[in-house]
């Protein structure tokens, strides 16, 4: 499994893992170091990745960055990064009898066709072409069906433009011929079409009938039961106040000033008389030294290193954070009302979702975060029962979904049908032509 994300990416890996590993399987994860002790401890293979995570995230997501911005981050981020990653991609893979990827595109699927082994694409948010949704970094139009369509091929075509620039060179050394700059995406090693996993959940995103047969909705994967965990005695004291305190984080985001944002929280809380838990994050947002006088005089905020999402969302109230796929799925799953802070990225599109479904107040960037907004915000989320009612029904809902075993299931499914000789290899192409012609 192969991913240059956050918490919120390899956390849903690391649940395949386990359920893979409980079937016989052998599994090893590719990602940065600060997810290497998460999955050492799932008893799963660690492979370090190179470069500094908290920089890399820090450069791709910015606070009022809009695609142009994005791209320009992402072709930045790239460029240092292309050929040492592209180098442990490869090591990391050997030996594989098939590749697990997020946010790799052609990259991983180079990987696989020069090992000649199957891939599948895991994906958090919609990449594929749809009339029901615009592409999740793209602006959240209410422009009908042309639009929404549109903003997918226009990135694919950004983001194909940037993978055959990076990777024509490396495809050329390897003996494979150039993929092909597309409007949508290429799904394709050889003959073998990759299957998609799309760890969302019907419920607040269901799958577009534009949708070809490879793409599977999986639902949210999340852990079947609390992740065990001993509070500290002030931690268990403060949980146990009444009224619930809220959750607030901002997860692996390391941009823009987090002291103006805690300033700007604490100051909030203490108009309301709320308080909240906050967990430090990557970026160290909340670290004890560098909290404004406010927050660290206010009471009303209860810094944390690390506590598990599974078992902290049952303790509390409320979830207010940046709205990452993981963390919103995981608050939803929970029943809590949310109120999503987006710094970028694919993080208003969920912020939209939760406000669109009725699970939350209207979504305040984070360029656009001052106390007034966020007091008002606040208010609506703790003083609005419909958001707490709907977030519970549906969260009945999510508990059914099992997104880890569904996924098992198909990785398992595909790779025995996966052609291991030149025969099965020929079989297959006629069978694949034979459906393209049909479809």
């Amino acid at each position: 499994m192969l991913s240059i994300g956050t918490t919120g990416d390899v956390m849903p890996m690391i649940l395949i893992g386990e359920e893979l590993r409980r079937r016989g399987h052998t599994v090893r994860i590719a990602a940065f170091e600060p997810l290497g002790k998460a999955i050492r401890e799932a008893g799963l293979e660690f492979y370090c990745l190179p470069g500094d995570a908290y920089k890399y995230i820090g450069t791709l997501i910015q606070p009022g960055g809009n695609p142009v911005t994005f791209v320009y981050h992402l072709t930045k981020s790239l460029r240092a990064l292309v050929e040492p990653l592209t180098r442990a991609l490869m090591e990391a893979s050997q030996g594989a009898d098939a590749i697990v990827l997020t946010y790799f595109g052609s990259m991983g699927y180079s990987i696989a066709e020069k090992l000649g082994i199957p891939c599948f694409q895991l994906h958090y948010y919609p990449m594929d072409i749809s009339g029901d949704v615009p592409q999740a970094i793209m602006p959240q139009l209410k422009l009908g069906r042309a639009y929404n369509k549109l903003t997918y091929s226009l990135t694919y075509l950004t983001v194909g433009g940037l993978e055959y620039h990076y990777l024509h060179r490396w495809r050329k050394l390897n003996g494979m011929r150039a993929r092909r700059i597309r409007t949508r995406p290429d799904y394709t090693v050889g003959q073998w079409q990759i299957p998609v996993l799309y760890a969302i959940s019907r419920q607040l995103v269901p799958r577009s009938l534009d949708w070809p047969r490879n793409i599977n909705m999986i639902g949210f994967i999340q852990p079947k039961e609390p992740h065990a965990y001993e509070p500290s005695p002030a931690l268990k004291a403060f949980l146990n106040q009444n009224p619930k305190p809220l959750y607030i984080g901002f997860g692996s985001m390391t941009s823009g000033d987090m002291a103006s944002a805690l300033d700007i929280t604490a100051k909030s809380l203490k108009k309301l008389g709320l308080s909240a838990v906050m967990i430090k994050g990557w970026g160290g947002a909340a670290q004890d030294s560098k909290l404004p006088e406010r927050a660290r005089s206010s009471g009303r905020l209860f810094l944390v290193d690390f506590v598990p999402h599974s078992w902290l969302f049952q303790h509390v109230s409320a979830a207010v954070h940046h709205g990452g796929a993981g963390t919103t799925a995981a608050g939803l799953y929970a029943g809590l009302p949310t109120l999503v802070i987006p710094f970028g990225a694919d993080q208003p599109f969920w912020g939209e979702q939760v406000y669109r479904h009725g699970l939350g107040p209207k979504p305040i960037p984070r360029d656009k975060l001052d106390a007034d907004r966020l007091t008002r915000a606040l208010r609506q989320l703790t003083g609005n029962p419909a958001y707490r009612e709907n977030a519970q029904y549906i969260a009945k809902h999510l508990r059914i979904e099992d997104g880890a075993s569904e996924a098992s299931d198909a990785i398992e499914r595909e790779c025995a049908s996966f052609p291991r000789s030149p025969e099965e290899a020929l079989t297959r192409a006629r069978l694949w032509n034979r459906n393209k012609r049909k479809d």
